[in-house]
Order: C-alpha cells, then structure tokens, then sequence
C-alpha cells in the first residue's frame, strides 16, 4: 500500500517506562502525546512560532489506529507525512513505528490542521511556503 503524502518529519523518540498502562503496555492515549510531539518538532524546524506569529497551524481533527500494542522497552520512529494543502486546513498522516523493525507499525494516525489566525481563533489561508513543502 503507497503512502500518503510527501514525508516532511522523522523523530526517534524512547518510549518511557512510565507511559505503560495496568496491562503492561502504552497507554492508548499516549499514542496521541507522541504524534502531537513530532508535530511540534516539525513546526520548531518550520519555525513556528506560535509566541511571535500571528497565524498558525491548530488540531482541527485526530484518528488513530492502533495496529499492535507498544511494550516497554521500545525505541519509536514517528513519521509524518504531509498531504494536500487545501484553502486553510491540510492533512498530516503519521505512522509509529519500531526503529529497529520499521514493518513493525505500532500505529498509524492522520490528522487535520487547519492555519488560524491564533487571536481570534478564525481560520486563514494557509500560506504560501506551506503549500510549496507539498
């Protein structure tokens, strides 16, 4: 199965011991904090910044599918890939995965961000150097 839109972030990140749940694996809410995290490592390489611009990119929608439970120890790759950028809003796809098995998908997700002008929350036309990434 092709991939969806043109990889633009890949992070390592361990999973932590703490993040395990009652039934020794990751929390499925946690899956959710890892992908939120390598958006925010892409948008600090994009410079983003949501303290001096005026505009930016908000979480307008999240689904996730958990393929197999991630067990402690792991050493996580998240991939995001980003999709067509439509008037205010784009999709990123992501997919979590063990670094040193990358068949191994622990989990897939695909989210909509949609570029706001973060004072009043109403949303804008996305950019024009987001558009020229895809």
């Amino acid at each position: 199965m092709e991939k969806q839109g043109r990889l633009v972030h890949t992070e390592a990140m361990p999973m932590r011991w703490g993040d395990m749940d009652a039934l020794g694996h990751m929390n499925n809410t946690l899956y959710f904090r890892y992908f939120e995290q390598a958006r925010i490592s892409w948008f600090d390489s994009l410079k983003v910044d949501y303290r001096t611009h005026p505009e930016g990119p908000v979480l307008g929608a999240i689904n996730c599918r958990f393929r197999i439970p991630v067990i402690y120890p792991a050493n996580l790759m998240i991939t995001l890939r980003l999709g067509e950028v439509r008037r205010s809003s784009f999709p990123l796809y992501s997919e979590m995965y063990e670094a040193s098995d990358p068949a191994r998908v622990y989990a897939t997700a695909e989210a909509t961000l949609v570029w706001v002008d973060l004072k009043d929350g109403k949303s804008r036309p996305a950019p024009d150097w987001l558009r020229a990434l895809v």
